[in-house]
């Protein structure tokens, strides 16, 4: 099993590594980094790697002792979920309900309280935006870089709220994310490590993957040969990229920028990274506005639908988020 094995041999070289020299700051970072990916992946939910590397051969007991013979702390979990946050049972279409934000968030006159937005836009200065090139904002992760460009009046952008929710709900499978994203564990085990290459290999894997799932790689497809430009950048916080693999696997014009990635896809994915902070990606994702004021609800005829948040406290703070990128 790729996800399971490629993180075993992974993480089981680079703590042989750092337990066999002494560590340079660079190395100390590094570790910080690892550890905090698996953190991340406990906090939501993705347990059984953490269990089985600890089991098998005391991972994230020797990464934090590592951590601690060198006088260090890790990284922080970034989690502010609102327990009580409720979803109307109203329905918004995604486009209308931006637009919406957009004419709101004019109207805040408060300074966003989230100290990583100035992050975020440098973000967004950093894409881009050329003639004859369409991008494609993932949601809920980009929806404020996507403001970015809407509130300038950018053509060729578009909102596709395209992510674990959409994918189970069309398929009808639970977790078929998973499936998705093995490939890219896959490729990294055998070596795949080049970039063309290693999307080469997933291309076919993630087809395949695809071809069992018949509605969803009709939608897909429907709503990437709906887009005319030459090149399609696909836009999102980051991680794996399995979203941005799986349309590059569909249609040739595809590429993707992220905020940043995992540490072992650095390298592949150099060119297509903003910065290598991937300890910084879930204070990307867990701005009130695209964590918390919106989920997916429902796709039909090219649109997403979703429900917004009914607290008043993930209104406001939204708006004054979405406000800051106008």
């Amino acid at each position: 099993m790729g996800f399971i094995s490629f993180n075993e041999k992974y993480y089981r070289d680079r703590l042989e590594d750092f337990e066999n020299k002494t560590l340079s700051s660079q190395d100390i970072y590094e570790a910080k980094q690892l550890l905090k990916v698996l953190d991340d992946l406990a906090d939501e939910g993705y347990t059984n790697l953490n269990y089985c590397m600890e089991r098998d051969f005391l991972c994230l007991t020797r990464l934090r002792n590592l951590l601690k013979n060198a006088g260090v702390s890790p990284f922080i979990i970034d989690n502010k979920v609102l327990m009580n946050n409720f979803y109307s049972s109203q329905e918004y279409e995604l486009s209308d309900l931006i637009d919406k934000l957009i004419e709101l968030g004019e109207k805040s006159i408060v300074t966003p309280k989230n100290s990583f937005i100035k992050s975020i836009y440098q973000y967004s200065e950093w894409i881009g935006h050329e003639d004859e090139t369409a991008y494609i904002f993932l949601l809920r992760d980009t929806l404020l870089p996507y403001v970015y460009f809407r509130s300038r009046r950018c053509k060729n952008i578009y909102p596709w709220l395209v992510g674990r929710r959409f994918l189970e709900k069309i398929t009808k499978v639970e977790n078929v994310d998973d499936d998705i994203r093995l490939p890219i564990y896959e490729a990294l085990e055998f070596g795949h490590l080049e970039f063309k290459d290693f999307c080469d290999f997933c291309r076919d894997k993630m087809l395949a993957v695809l071809d069992k799932h018949v509605e969803l790689k009709k939608i897909l497809v429907n709503l990437l040969t709906s887009i005319k430009e030459n090149k399609i950048i696909i836009v999102e916080s980051g991680y794996v990229g399995t979203i941005p693999m799986m349309l590059k696997s569909l249609d040739n014009r595809v590429n993707f920028k992220l905020y940043t990635t995992a540490p072992f896809l650095y390298q592949t994915y150099k060119q297509n990274i903003f910065c290598r902070r991937y300890e910084d990606m879930r204070r990307f994702e867990t701005s009130y506005s695209q964590d918390q004021l919106f989920r997916y609800s429902s796709y039909s005829d090219g649109k997403f639908y979703v429900n917004i948040s009914e607290d008043e406290e993930v209104k406001t703070r939204a708006l004054e988020e979405i406000k800051y990128f106008i």
